[in-house]
């Protein structure tokens, strides 16, 4: 009896579920979201869909987990920051100005952390939650873990975005580029950054 179509078929079965795991996975492991608790700080990055962001760290202050909500981020066109319009919707949403923390020059994820921790140090901050797009979540923490350090824990909260998703990222062109574009990135500011 040939046993070569059988142990082609099972070479192919073992091929297509590495793929869809590792597919499946690449989404869940770029987009962590931990479990929340209450910390010193909400930080909110800019970057897509700001808007969303800014709702979901509002959310979790309204919801007392953090008495200081921090945005950070430039403006992408030379106008009002991102942070300042983040600020603004927190203010308009009933968070008082004097519980607000603005950084407005960071135009990356890097300087989003290094331009954050002389305000940490000064407001004695040690615990935040990180708000971002879920793609861009693994980046940020790891990116803030290693400006900070061990002087701060961080946990990940990402918001919704309207393009992207862990459970289908794969069903589009654009979001498989920023997937693996993002991955990418996690990858070099985990092990070569």
């Amino acid at each position: 009896m040939n046993r070569w179509p059988r142990r082609i078929t099972l070479i192919f079965v073992v091929f297509a579920t590495t793929v869809m795991l590792a597919t499946v996975g690449l989404g869940w492991f770029i987009a962590p979201r931990d479990e929340l608790r209450r910390t010193d700080a909400i930080v909110v990055v800019s970057g897509g869909e700001t808007e969303s962001r800014a709702e979901t760290g509002i959310s979790l202050w309204h919801r007392g987990l953090a008495p200081r909500l921090v945005f950070s981020g430039a403006a992408a066109d030379r106008g009002t920051s991102n942070a300042r319009v983040m600020q603004q919707l927190a203010v308009e949403s009933g968070v008082p100005p004097s519980a607000t923390i603005i950084e407005e020059q960071s135009s990356t994820t890097k300087e989003n952390a290094e331009f954050l921790k002389p305000t940490f140090e000064a407001q004695n901050i040690r615990s935040a939650i990180l708000v971002t797009s879920p793609y861009h979540a693994r980046r940020v923490k790891v990116t803030f873990e290693d400006t900070f350090g061990d002087e701060i824990s961080f946990l990940t909260y990402p918001a919704t975005d309207s393009r992207w998703a862990r459970r289908s990222w794969w069903h589009h062109p654009d979001t498989i580029r920023l997937t693996l574009s993002e991955a990418g990135k996690t990858f070099y500011a985990t092990f070569l950054d």
